[in-house]
């Protein structure tokens, strides 16, 4: 099995109120560019640290993202898609939270658990049940 470790689990990690045995036992971790670029906005340089070394001894492998989004995308870590799931998404979780500046990087990550059959770990409360809607496992950590 693999899971797709949304941004705020890797915060949480780090803020300690999510413990590593709190994440599933029985699979590997993966995420996307999107995950990385969040972290890299981090402004202080040591949480930044910080959250890069959770990442590193978290997450087991960096796949590429199921569409390229213009302005967020990276080539070469991006598929081209037809949008539509990615649009769906999007239009969803800007209905539920007024629109968002980050829910293009969410829709992004839920996208990938979708088509690949991955469960998604989110702390994200409209990302879980958007992403659910749309055919996603979730587990979600409640705050």
């Amino acid at each position: 099995m693999k899971y797709v470790v949304d941004t705020n689990i890797i915060n949480r990690l780090v803020d300690g109120t999510l413990e590593i045995e709190d994440l599933p036992a029985d699979g590997d971790f993966v995420a996307t560019h999107v995950q990385m670029d969040e972290l890299n906005k981090t402004k202080d340089e040591e949480r930044r640290a910080q959250l890069f070394i959770k990442f590193a001894t978290t997450v087991k492998q960096v796949i590429p993202t199921e569409s390229l989004v213009v302005g967020i995308s990276r080539i070469g870590l991006s598929k081209i898609s037809d949008g539509k799931l990615f649009s769906s998404l999007r239009a969803a979780l800007d209905s539920r939270n007024k629109g968002k500046p980050n829910n293009a990087h969410d829709a992004m990550i839920a996208e990938v658990a979708i088509v690949n059959g991955f469960i998604l770990l989110t702390a994200d409360q409209d990302l879980a049940q958007v992403a659910q809607a749309h055919g996603s496992k979730v587990r979600h950590y409640a705050p």
